[in-house]
């Protein structure tokens, strides 16, 4: 395990901020020798903090040395070259840890990828901006030093593998847009979870699973860690009398988060962008979870996904004092680890896909048994029998639905 100082400059930052970045670390699988704390009001230029903490910071490591130092900030790549030439120990900053963290999470070459592109979109700078002060070891242009001609190679080298990921990436996102064509196809409707990281999003997910009778080889990681979920996962649900939807895990959200990643893991956020509906996951027992909401909500608004429909599922209410399960408005209240709850939150993801305009009793012949298979799929069927004829079927249809099955109505209250 490396051991690790932490740097907490409380530039427009909270202390639920700076305990949330302790975890981002000790998620990344470090150990926190030292803390230094600087309220800050004017971030200087060349190094964020001011000399006086960078000497007190130096002075604490020519005694304890470690194996990096960490920021809670975004810094700039002069910042990083200073801050790195005066304490002669590799910095880390907020984007660097959250890279770090999902580079030890990735487990697709779809991740893989995407992580890799984010690196190497921060590296650059880093080595063009030393570029322009080892220039000055040579005379003329024609007369280059060393240490200069090495970095442009490693930039050219580097410029030329952002490009061959970026294309990688093309291909998937090409791939995806098949696939999304061949599920808007299928008229499923697609529900897609989202919510801070760790809030219980992948829990949910495969309660849903079983309770729709998914091997455990369709269930997706499960795990009490931040980011556990990097890629985009999409599964068929199967519900009582044939109705069914699509259902979709996402990477979690967490505050900050650095613009390199939503570049990179745009095309899997870009997903929650095709939902017709949302739901985000809320953990009922955290005491940030109205900022954590608030983040969710921005990170929907930066890839044009705020207006879609959603349902605030509070989770893990078993930790807290709300009662469960219950639904007021467009908020449930559960606890996905209790079987029991899960027949409620399905209720509530019905009731708002298949919204009801007319509550109908239908009898449909036996030969257009193909329109009673499509029906079944589209909206919320509430009993379901066959008789001699044909089947029998009380249902809640949306306005489109009602005018294509009309004549089959025997039945209606609106």
């Amino acid at each position: 395990m490396e051991n690790v100082i932490v740097v907490f400059a409380d530039y427009q930052t909270t202390l639920e901020d700076n305990e949330e970045f302790k975890e981002l670390v000790h998620a990344c699988d470090m150990n926190i020798i030292e803390i230094f704390q600087q309220p800050i009001k004017t971030i200087q230029l060349k190094t964020y903090i001011g000399k006086g903490k960078c000497f007190e910071i130096q002075k604490y490591i020519q005694e304890h040395p470690c194996d990096f130092i960490i920021f809670n900030q975004i810094l700039s790549p002069l910042q990083v070259r200073n801050l790195e030439a005066i304490l002669q120990t590799p910095i880390l900053d907020r984007t660097d840890l959250i890279l770090a963290i999902f580079e030890k999470r990735a487990t697709t070459p779809t991740a893989r990828l995407q992580i890799e592109s984010a690196k190497l979109k921060k590296v650059l700078p880093l080595l063009i901006g030393s570029n322009t002060q080892l220039g000055r070891q040579s005379a003329s242009g024609k007369n280059k030093g060393s240490g200069e001609k090495q970095l442009e190679l490693d930039r050219r080298r580097i410029k030329a593998r952002i490009h061959e990921v970026d294309r990688e990436l093309k291909k998937i996102e090409s791939q995806r847009q098949t696939q999304r064509k061949a599920r808007c196809q299928s008229k499923l409707p697609l529900v897609s979870l989202v919510g801070y990281t760790n809030a219980g999003k992948s829990t949910i997910m495969n309660q849903l699973l079983r309770y729709s009778n998914h091997t455990n080889d369709k269930l997706v990681l499960e795990k009490d860690m931040l980011f556990a979920t990097l890629d985009t996962s999409v599964r068929h649900i199967q519900l009582p009398f044939g109705q069914s939807f699509l259902l979709s895990d996402t990477v979690g959200f967490v505050n900050h988060l650095p613009h390199e990643l939503i570049q990179a893991f745009h095309s899997t956020l870009e997903e929650v962008k095709y939902a017709d509906l949302l739901l985000q996951i809320v953990d009922a027992s955290d005491s940030e979870k109205e900022s954590h909401i608030q983040v969710t909500n921005e990170t929907l608004e930066k890839i044009g996904a705020s207006n879609i429909p959603m349902i605030t599922i509070y989770n893990k209410c078993d930790q807290s004092d709300y009662t469960y399960p219950k639904s007021a408005s467009n908020h449930t209240y559960i606890s996905a680890k209790e079987d029991t709850n899960i027949p409620f939150l399905l209720e509530t993801i019905i009731d708002q896909l298949f919204q009801t305009q007319y509550h109908a009793s239908l009898h449909i012949p036996y030969e257009d048994g193909a329109l009673y298979s499509s029906l079944i799929q589209s909206c919320q069927i509430l009993h379901c029998e066959h008789d001699d004829t044909g089947y029998c079927i009380e249902a809640n249809l949306n306005e489109e639905l009602y005018q294509k099955y009309k004549k089959y109505i025997i039945h209606l209250n609106i």
